[in-house]
């Protein structure tokens, strides 16, 4: 019994010691999240748009996964320039009905990281990175990237899900109730109550 006790001591410790090592290798070696989307172009009425011109993100870094879809019967691209209007990340001109994927990743709100390089892009009057078609931009084709929390202006966009904070609750809750388990065992074998039940028995006790 004495040895079962040791073992469930060493065990946790394990279980103690195990958090830390796992927040310090996940620091180093998790990959920011990933949100992929649609924005779709069209025309409505007589002015072209983006039916989905603002993108909420809730955390930086993240890497976003766009997919550019032209819904409309002429040409449009998918566009975002740095502060000096240099084109960084561009679909070029998208046929009607057709789809483009970009991949890229917020480093910050002020930073992106594409294609190995990084860059601070346009930003937005209210908050946030600016993407634009390039032909129809002077009649309003615009939209913007933007942080949870840092709009200034705008409409509630549409929210992503990210799914990292779900699964540190689901194993905060596993840790908790695997301490439990092993406390009470440790606590039943160091007890002379629970030693020997044959005297337990001999009491008529159950």
């Amino acid at each position: 019994m004495r040895s079962f006790a040791l073992i469930m001591v060493a065990c946790l410790f394990v279980v103690a010691a195990s958090p830390s090592f796992v927040t310090r290798v996940s620091a180093q070696t998790v990959a920011p999240p990933t949100y992929s989307f649609t924005v779709i172009g069209e025309t409505v009425g007589n002015k072209q748009q983006f039916a989905r011109n603002l993108i909420l993100v809730t955390e930086v870094p993240i890497q976003l996964i766009v997919t550019f879809h032209n819904n409309d019967t002429m040409q449009h691209s998918f566009t975002i320039a740095d502060v000096n209007g240099t084109i960084k990340i561009n679909t070029g001109l998208v046929s009607p009905g057709l789809n483009v994927t970009l991949n890229f990743t917020v480093v910050s709100i002020t930073l992106i990281a594409y294609n190995g390089t990084q860059f601070r892009p346009e930003p937005a009057a209210g908050g946030g990175i600016v993407f634009y078609c390039i032909p129809h931009r002077g009649t309003g084709m615009v939209g913007s990237i933007a942080l949870a929390g840092a709009l200034t202006t705008g409409t509630p966009p549409e929210k992503g899900i990210l799914l990292r904070a779900y699964w540190i609750g689901i194993i905060g809750i596993a840790a908790t109730l695997l301490w439990t388990i092993i406390s009470y065992f440790l606590i039943k074998s160091s007890s002379r109550h629970f030693r020997d039940h044959r005297e337990h028995v001999r009491r008529g006790l159950p």
